[in-house]
């Protein structure tokens, strides 16, 4: 199986930890975070990654060479001006299966092997993982269409899909990539709804740690360092005490309300 890292931003955020090192090279204890999902990655059955350098990319280079320490075949694809998340997928040569991509920065438990199968037997061009998060409220909520109200919460929890930034791709999505042009990931998803192009979501639950801001990275080496073999070994289901995972949203409270929905009945009116 084939998975596309893309881990050339620059970082900006998380200065100055990134002054001299791309961010995707910041370590939680003996590990840098792209070791950390190159490791996860071939444990979960994943052989070739190709990964797609620009920024300080030579140091990335230099860090995994051709990635046979790791038990992976390691290629590499330059972005010699970057133009977002899905126009370096127009430079990977030899992709001819549906290949894994994601973001640099993430620290996750997702299971990719189960990922990448869910894609493949659906048969479309792309899914997009999406951690399922509860978004709590101090107030109450109303429901209102046209100067009506059509429901009420108190103090509610939302349902919401967090885009994960990790996606399973197959080679013909390209096509809705516009050369020369700036493309991140979610142009490209637009891009292919607007075209009637099927589009796939893959619902989990458990970590997931988007690492931009200190704050967020701050927590994220926390619960690596609290429990390493969680995140390294795709075997494990679960931690043991002291590593807090958040229950699953995909199976408990099915009445929280969904703010999706709400949002789509919003802009579509009410039901007839």
């Amino acid at each position: 199986m084939h998975a596309i890292l893309l881990v050339g931003g620059k970082g900006t955020r998380l200065a100055p930890l990134t002054r001299n090192i791309p961010k995707p090279l910041i370590r939680f204890g003996p590990y840098s975070i792209l070791e950390i999902t190159l490791r996860r990655l071939h444990g979960a059955g994943f052989r070739r990654v190709t990964l797609c350098i620009s920024h300080l990319g030579e140091l990335i280079r230099e860090e995994f060479g051709d990635g046979r320490r790791l038990g992976l075949a390691i290629d590499y694809s330059l972005d010699a001006e970057p133009l977002g998340t899905a126009a370096p997928l127009l430079n990977v040569t030899e992709w001819d299966e549906p290949a894994v991509v994601m973001n640099g920065d993430i620290l996750t438990t997702v299971d990719f092997a189960d990922l990448h199968r869910q894609h493949t037997d659906s048969e479309t061009l792309l899914t997009v993982a999406f951690h399922r998060r509860r978004l709590p409220t101090s107030v109450g909520m109303l429901h209102v269409i046209d100067q009506r109200v059509r429901a009420i919460w108190e103090k509610p929890s939302f349902n919401w899909n967090v885009n994960s930034g990790i996606y399973v791709a197959n080679p013909l999505a390209r096509k809705f990539i516009t050369e020369d042009e700036p493309a991140d990931m979610p142009d490209l998803i637009n891009a292919m709804i607007d075209h009637d192009e099927p589009v796939n979501g893959y619902g989990f639950a458990g970590p997931w740690h988007d690492i931009g801001t200190h704050p967020r990275y701050r927590q994220a080496k926390a619960e690596f360092l609290a429990d390493p073999e969680l995140y390294l070994d795709p075997r494990r289901r679960s931690a043991p005490g002291g590593v807090h995972l958040e229950p699953d949203p995909l199976q408990d409270d099915a009445t929280a309300p969904d703010l999706s929905l709400l949002l789509e009945q919003r802009l579509d009116g009410p039901a007839a």
